[in-house]
């Protein structure tokens, strides 16, 4: 029993003094090249995948893969941000067949939600080529690679996307169909509107704002102008009486860019483009 607890000691003791004497990991690395065969982990769990997130394939940080034994990749974990100096910002999505041939839809961008057990894409932006019956391969040349793009969306009770858009050449198809690349015929107007009509809906008539306080220094009557983004103005709404210069609050007119402020029947304020659904704006001479 003597000799079994001082092994014990003994090896406790050495695994410590070895533990000191191994040198800590380097701080900072520099190289000239890098070169990962397999993963590269950049972690400060060390594991590439948030915890309990495993499935969804949630990234810690930022994980890559070469190919192997799954798909290739890079996984980032919130923001990616690109900056350039003199440099125009520049995303391109390369793709080639097997055999070296051109490939007609060389990448797109999707946004996904978790749905039983996987990623499922709600919406689709996708760039591709033009069709072989449209520019034969023997015209296609270093000056003459013509493309366009599509937009898709997956919509209720149906399990493929449906082509919303096409945009390309100068000509542009919208309209309500056509699961992937059908249904939806490829432009050969300017614009041209399938499977519905068009309707012009002019901007609605703000409500009065509604004043949240005011200095107490007079009394005031503001109301609100909606702008369009072609700069076309509603009918000024009803006023609204203050005891001197206020604060108000309005909610979001279906259709507006921006809002003018008027007080006493003179625009005080213009367009304001303001964010969210609902808008707060302070008279700059109560300030």
């Amino acid at each position: 029993m003597h000799d079994r607890v001082l092994t014990i000691a003994l090896s406790v003791a050495a695994t410590f003094a070895l533990m000191k004497l191994a040198p800590e990991p380097p701080k900072e690395l520099t190289v000239e090249r890098l070169i990962v065969t397999r993963e590269l982990i950049v972690s400060d769990t060390g594991m590439p995948w948030e915890k309990g997130f495993e499935a969804h394939q949630i990234p810690r940080g930022i994980y890559a893969r070469s190919l192997g034994d799954g798909p290739a990749g890079l996984w980032v974990r919130s923001r990616l941000i690109k900056g350039e100096i003199d440099d125009p910002f520049d995303d391109r999505f390369h793709a080639l067949e097997k055999d070296g041939s051109r490939r007609g839809s060389p990448g797109h961008i999707s946004w996904n939600v978790w749905l039983d057990g996987a990623w499922r894409q709600m919406a689709i932006i996708q760039g591709e080529g033009l069709e072989l019956s449209e520019l034969p391969v023997e015209k296609w040349t270093g000056g003459s690679h013509p493309g366009r793009i599509r937009f898709q969306t997956y919509r209720p009770q149906h399990d493929e996307p449906l082509t919303d858009a096409l945009i390309g050449q100068g000509m542009m198809s919208l309209g309500g169909g056509g699961f992937g690349g059908e249904g939806l015929p490829y432009p050969s107007e300017v614009l041209q509107l399938w499977g519905g009509e068009i309707r012009q809906a002019a901007i609605p008539t703000p409500a009065a704002p509604t004043v949240v306080k005011d200095d107490g220094s007079g009394k005031h009557q503001y109301a609100l102008i909606a702008v369009g983004a072609q700069g076309r103005r509603s009918a000024v709404s009803r006023a609204t009486k203050a005891g001197g210069l206020a604060r108000l609050r309005w909610d979001r007119v279906p259709g507006a860019d921006a809002y003018a402020v008027l007080r006493d029947g003179h625009e005080v304020a213009g367009p304001l483009r303001i964010e969210g659904s609902q808008k707060q704006w302070t008279d700059p001479a109560a300030r």
